[in-house]
């Protein structure tokens, strides 16, 4: 909250935009929020008569606020489809909260919601995976969860998923990609940029990706929508906390720096994809010989690191019988 006016009306602010300039009151931040959201979709064209809109929900803030606002934006148009989609990883209790978040949302909002558990599909839960493997929790955790969207989409027959990626996201991925030097993944930063082109992948949209996470979080709290989820397998030394602190810190002392970031990232992204042959050997999109699912390579990654948690749970299972004996 602050003390201001605002500029619009003069009634009390709830926000003041530093990289702008100007408050807003309760009732015109929603209606910018809302405004953003629709030059999003309508420059991106991430949504066209007769898609199934699969929407990808956490139960967190950043999904609920999309959900809400594409069920304001396209609830009441009958060539559009919305539909909810969901993944309990098997973090308890934290994911259980967030889920059931996710579900009184859908009901309260009339979309119907597809749940999917790692448990169903992989036999494992991440509490169990949790600092078991050589890489980080959440390389484990986001590969999956990414093929069991995929998944589920193709479930609900869903021409589009709709990711709650904010502005921050946008601007850490880019930062990331330029620090590993990932041309290939700089090429999909956009709204609606997938250049893998596979019957079995459905297009991701971004219908959040020019507002910011604490305006997202505003909004969601304004409104109700969502809870705060902080993930408890959370690993403080990964490369995307490090790179979200220092974006923090940049933006506290240069207002508006994101903004840039991602406008750039953007021009970006669409030079490098000229240059990138998607159709070259070594882009091709073949099928898992495991899964059957669509990947750059004989064995999905999903699939290797399926392999090395099973490789670790048998050495800890080998240790503890021989310490026993």
């Amino acid at each position: 909250m602050t003390d201001e006016t605002c500029s619009k009306c003069g009634e009390p602010a709830v926000i003041h935009r530093e990289y702008e300039g100007r408050a807003l009151c309760k009732e015109h931040f929603s209606i910018d929020i809302n405004k953003k959201i629709k030059k999003t979709i309508r420059e991106g064209n991430l949504v066209e008569s007769g898609d199934t809109i699969a929407v990808g929900l956490s139960g967190g803030k950043d999904s609920a606020v999309m959900l809400e606002q594409l069920v304001e934006i396209f609830g009441e148009r009958p060539d559009i489809e919305i539909i909810g989609v969901s993944v309990h990883e098997g973090i308890d209790p934290y994911r259980d909260e967030s889920i059931s978040a996710a579900e009184e949302l859908c009901d309260e909002l009339g979309v119907e919601l597809k749940l999917g558990k790692y448990d169903d599909y992989y036999d494992l839960k991440m509490d169990d995976v949790a600092d078991a493997g050589a890489k980080g929790n959440c390389t484990y955790c986001g590969i999956m969860r990414r093929d069991l969207l995929n998944k589920l989409c193709r479930e609900v027959d869903a021409d589009k998923m709709a990711i709650g990626h904010n502005l921050d996201d946008e601007a850490q991925a880019i930062m990331m990609n330029h620090i590993k030097g990932d041309m290939k993944r700089m090429a999909r930063i956009g709204p609606k940029k997938d250049p893998s082109d596979h019957e079995k992948f459905t297009q991701r949209i971004k219908p959040l990706r020019d507002v910011r996470e604490k305006e997202v979080a505003l909004y969601s709290r304004i409104h109700d929508l969502g809870v705060i989820d902080r993930c408890p397998h959370v690993q403080e030394g990964s490369m995307r906390p490090m790179v979200k602190s220092f974006l923090n810190k940049l933006e506290s002392e240069m207002p508006g720096v994101k903004n840039q970031i991602v406008s750039h990232g953007r021009e970006i992204s669409d030079m490098v994809e000229d240059e990138i042959d998607y159709k070259s050997d070594e882009n091709q999109i073949q099928e898992c010989e495991k899964c059957g699912e669509p990947c750059s390579s004989d064995i999905c990654r999903k699939c290797q690191l399926l392999d090395e948690i099973k490789i670790a749970a048998d050495k800890s299972e080998d240790h503890n019988f021989s310490v026993e004996e």
